[in-house]
């Protein structure tokens, strides 16, 4: 594992490079952690880079050691800045990247907003997520239900600097209600319906479970004639901690063949 850093929007962003371990490298995967994020592997980055699969993973803007505030809007830039910086030359050559192999990976929180931002950057051809969460549905929650709403803000504030990891201003669930179209399955799947996609979920998870989103995206993105997905669903929970090395399999196997 290597740290590095990376601007977005003027702010450095902290993160954890772990370069492919066999060659040929077959991708270089940004995965985007879940919320607020770890400092080091999240989930599965070690174990993919232990094949031929490079992994960049960074702290959003706001969270632990990146600097700037957390909120939705940031976290999608964040992803545009970590793809600079993974194309850029030092990068490319330190590295064995080949710009055209990016990939966009994600879990839980990434995986929520990893098709926002996947939507924005064309030359992303592949992307994969595990135990997606579905914002344009949790938005209209929060609009919708004064107690939901005061829920999410009690939770939040247990994390919030300087008591926990994350730094962010009070506007941070209104920036979510604000921008919820971008989270829209219908909108996306129509965008995103020539990429590689791969749907991950666990049967037993319960925190985002494959009902609430995972399968309204895969039946979206069928309706709107997406010619390239795969689905796959482990007997595990939101951790995946008895099925780490099968997901890596599912991943690395769907990049060999891809």
């Amino acid at each position: 594992m290597v740290l590095i850093e990376f601007p977005s929007s003027d702010n450095p962003v902290k993160g954890y490079f772990f370069p492919a371990s066999r060659q040929p490298i077959i991708a270089t995967v940004i995965f985007l952690q879940g919320f607020p994020g770890i400092e080091g592997d999240e989930l599965i980055c070690e174990r993919l880079a232990r094949g031929c699969v490079n992994v960049l993973t960074f702290n959003y803007r706001g969270t632990f050691q990146s600097k700037g505030f957390f909120s939705f809007s940031n976290a999608i830039a964040d992803i545009g800045a970590a793809l600079r910086f993974v194309k850029q030359p030092h990068t490319v050559d330190k590295y064995q990247i080949d710009p055209a192999k990016i990939v966009l990976g994600g879990w839980s929180f990434g995986s929520g907003i990893m098709p926002a931002g996947a939507a924005q950057y064309s030359e992303i051809k592949k992307i994969f997520m595990i135990s997606g969460r579905d914002f344009c549905k949790e938005a209209l929650k929060i609009q919708q239900n004064p107690e939901y709403a005061k829920e999410v803000s009690e939770n939040l504030e247990n994390i919030r600097s300087p008591k926990g990891p994350v730094l962010f201003r009070d506007d941070l669930l209104s920036d979510l209600v604000d921008n919820r179209a971008i989270f829209d399955i219908d909108y996306l799947s129509l965008i995103l319906r020539d990429r590689g996609i791969l749907l991950i979920g666990g049967w037993d998870d319960s925190v985002n479970s494959i009902e609430d989103y995972i399968l309204p995206f895969y039946r979206a993105l069928v309706k709107n004639k997406a010619v390239n997905i795969k689905i796959e669903a482990l007997q595990d929970d939101h951790e995946f901690l008895n099925s780490r090395d099968r997901l890596v399999k599912i991943i690395t196997d769907w990049l060999n063949r891809e």
